[in-house]
């Protein structure tokens, strides 16, 4: 497996990325009802915006298997995990036959590696119950956002 750098090329994959992850307990949207709702489509829309950016895990063949991309959300139009205008929220999304296997790590580490990098406050996401990704998330130091968050948004905060 190798790590690329998400490219605007790759707003197709964002897209069945996010089918995916909305669908992660079982078939509740279609593609087309990700592609008209805007509260969907923003994480794929205008990608990449600026200070947005993601990577890509790639087979040996070079077929995709995961990607985790971190976009920034405004608060007239935030996402599911929104803090606020400075810190990016987290989509990560590994094909259901790669998942155990680390891609879902590799892909995590490399967007907190990079943000951290990039000097940023922090990484928020948004994860319904139940999801096992959540032990991912919270092994890599992702806690609940606090009481002014819905119960679902996580917050790993780089301190200063």
């Amino acid at each position: 497996m190798r790590l690329r750098a998400a490219t605007a090329g790759d707003q197709g994959l964002l897209a069945r990325a996010t089918l995916g992850n909305v669908n992660w307990n079982g078939p509740r949207f279609t593609a087309d009802q990700v592609r008209t709702n805007p509260h969907l489509w923003h994480y794929v829309a205008c990608w990449p915006g600026p200070g947005d950016f993601g990577y890509v895990a790639e087979d040996e063949a070079g077929a995709w298997i995961g990607v985790a991309w971190l976009k920034h959300f405004s608060s007239r139009t935030p996402g599911y995990g929104f803090i606020d205008e400075t810190i990016p929220e987290l989509s990560i999304h590994v094909i259901a036959s790669q998942r155990g296997r680390g891609a879902g790590t590799r892909l995590l580490v490399a967007v907190i590696d990079e943000a951290r990098r990039r000097l940023l406050p922090g990484i928020s996401l948004s994860v319904e119950p139940g999801n096992p990704a959540l032990r991912l998330y919270t092994r890599h130091g992702f806690a609940p956002a606090g009481p002014d968050h819905d119960a679902s948004t996580c917050l790993l905060a780089f301190g200063a």
